[in-house]
C-alpha cells in the first residue's frame, strides 16, 4: 500500500479523502465508488487505506462498494486486552440468533453456502425464547445489539444479523463461520478438520515466536 501522505496534498484533494473517510467510518451501507472521488481514484484511496491503518483499521470492498473495518490483527489485540468485547449474555444471544438465522438455513440449503451475512432468515422472538436463556436475558441482549448494528436495527426489526457483519474483513467472517460450525456440528467432520487446522496455525506461531 502507497499513497501521498494527506497533508501534501492539495487542499481539494485533502477535503475529499476526509469526506470519503468519514463516509466509510459511519454509515451502515456500502458506499459506492462512484460517490466519493478518494475511492473512484485509485491514488486518492491509497491515501485513504495509508490513513485507515494509521488508525489500525483497513478499507474493505463490501457489495460493489466500501466500507472500513478493523485490521485482524489490531482486532485479535484488542480482544486479548478486553476492549470492544460482547458479555456473556450478548454473546449467548447473538449466538442463538445466528444459529436460526443463518447456520440452520445454510444446513437446510434454504441459504446457499458462501453468502454474506446479510442473507439471513429472521427468526421470531418466540423462537429465541424456546431455550434456555431466560426471556429477560434475551431482552436486554437484543436491545443492546440493535443499538450497536450487530442485529438489525430499529424500533421493531426483524431479527437476523445487522450492518456491522459487513465491516468484518474475509478472515474474521470465515473464523466467525467456522465458530458456527463448532458450535452446531461438534463432533463432524468439518469441526475436526477445523480444529486441526487451527492447532497447525497455533503451532506454527509458537515456532515463529
Amino acid at each position: 500500500m502507497s499513497g501521498v501522505p494527506l497533508q501534501d496534498l492539495p487542499a481539494a484533494r485533502q477535503a475529499d479523502v476526509l469526506a470519503a473517510l468519514a463516509a466509510i467510518e459511519t454509515t451502515d451501507a456500502p458506499v459506492s465508488r462512484d460517490a466519493y472521488r478518494a475511492l473512484a481514484d485509485g491514488a486518492l484511496r491509497a491515501t485513504l487505506e495509508h490513513i485507515l491503518a494509521e488508525a489500525g483499521r483497513v478499507l474493505l470492498e463490501v457489495g460493489g462498494g466500501f466500507l472500513s473495518g478493523y485490521d485482524d490483527r489490531v482486532a485479535a489485540r484488542l480482544v486479548e486486552e478486553g476492549i470492544g468485547v460482547l458479555p456473556p449474555d450478548d454473546r449467548a444471544v447473538l449466538a442463538l440468533v445466528l444459529l436460526h438465522t443463518v447456520a440452520i438455513p445454510r444446513a437446510k440449503g434454504t441459504i446457499p453456502p458462501g453468502t454474506d451475512w446479510s442473507v439471513a432468515e429472521p427468526v421470531e422472538r418466540a423462537r429465541l425464547k424456546d431455550s434456555r436463556l431466560p426471556d429477560t436475558l434475551i431482552e436486554g441482549a437484543l436491545r443492546r445489539l440493535r443499538d450497536a448494528g450487530i442485529l438489525r436495527p430499529g424500533l421493531r426489526p426483524r431479527i437476523q444479523p445487522g450492518p456491522q457483519f459487513a465491516r468484518l474483513t474475509p478472515a474474521a467472517s470465515a473464523s466467525l463461520f467456522e465458530e458456527l460450525v463448532l458450535l452446531c456440528e461438534p463432533d463432524g467432520p468439518l469441526a475436526e478438520s477445523i480444529r486441526r487446522r487451527r492447532e497447525s496455525r497455533a503451532a506454527a506461531g509458537r515456532g515463529a515466536a
